[in-house]
């Protein structure tokens, strides 16, 4: 993606050097036609010719802005050059958001259909008021787990001691899941300045990522200080990142998983970097993956 930028950037350059030398050249075309007797006809043509080169540039500019293709370009000119590297390096903005619009409403919607309108559906045929009521709040469940995504995560942040955090989210995700989580601090204080409760949530959603891709193995998590940065460390035991999970796994509605929303990741990464800190990932080398969150230690 550099180099078709780099070419794009060198062929825009080439077309205001184009325009501007064209200009250079009817200032002394101009000093020519005054010395040699050349008409006014010949200057006001020039004076188009550079206000047509102007009109071009600002048309490539336009296209290219909104995410688009330069059209109606003459065989051999600047804009048809600049087109075919575009047409090889680049893909418009306009088909990119299309795309994930696109993504999004699959994943949303089938979402709904599984955790809303399933439950809901059922609830017709249930044998009694329990499971009805079961059925209703499984699926008022599912859309507050939806709407979590809406908010905004906390900002006001303050000194925290992470692994009384991680201790107490940890424990809720085990219970919560039925997955084994193993803990492991050194005893040192380790703090950094989070908002408590974004935090958590942060974790908690990690958690759960390494639990679809681990299924039901442990879960190790650690709390260190390391080279002046409190660290925490999440690492699972499934297959890792694929080469495009690694591309997009911040990408919002992106997911390797049918049933996910695939706004997991990307919500961590907008807590964890609101606050101030660095989310990272990695395979481990003895196999699975591993999420790495670090803050500046205050």
């Amino acid at each position: 993606m550099s180099t078709a930028i780099w070419v794009v950037v060198s062929l825009m350059l080439a077309v205001v050097g184009y325009a501007a030398g064209r200009a250079a050249g009817r200032g002394a075309g101009r000093d020519d036609a005054r010395a040699e007797g050349l008409s006014e006809g010949k200057e006001a043509g020039l004076r188009e010719a550079g206000v047509e080169h102007e009109r071009r540039l600002g048309t490539l500019a336009e296209a290219v802005a909104r995410g688009r293709l330069p059209e109606g370009a003459s065989p051999g000119s600047p804009e048809a050059e600049l087109r075919r590297a575009l047409e090889a390096g680049w893909a418009p903005r306009e088909e990119e958001r299309q795309r994930a619009l696109r993504e999004a409403v699959s994943r949303v919607s089938g979402f709904l259909d599984k955790a809303v309108r399933a439950p809901l559906a059922g609830a017709g045929d249930a044998s009694d008021a329990g499971e009805i009521r079961e059925r209703v709040e499984r699926a008022l469940g599912s859309l507050e787990d939806l709407e979590f995504f809406l908010v905004e995560p906390g900002r006001d942040v303050e000194s925290q001691d992470l692994p009384k955090l991680v201790q107490q989210v940890t424990r809720e995700f085990a219970s919560d899941q039925g997955v084994g989580v193993r803990l492991r601090m050194d005893g040192r204080p380790v703090r950094a300045n989070v908002n408590g409760r974004a935090f958590m949530d942060a974790i908690y959603l990690i958690l759960h990522n390494a639990t679809r891709f681990g299924g039901t193995a442990t879960v190790d998590v650690t709390v260190a200080e390391d080279g002046g940065r409190a660290v925490v460390k999440v690492r699972d035991r499934g297959p890792g990142f694929t080469e495009e999970a690694f591309q997009r796994a911040f990408d919002p509605f992106y997911s390797t998983a049918e049933d996910g929303l695939g706004l997991g990741l990307p919500h961590a990464r907008r807590t964890i970097e609101g606050m101030g800190g660095r989310i990272e990932l990695r395979n481990v080398p003895d196999g699975g993956a591993e999420v790495e969150l670090s803050f500046p230690s205050p």
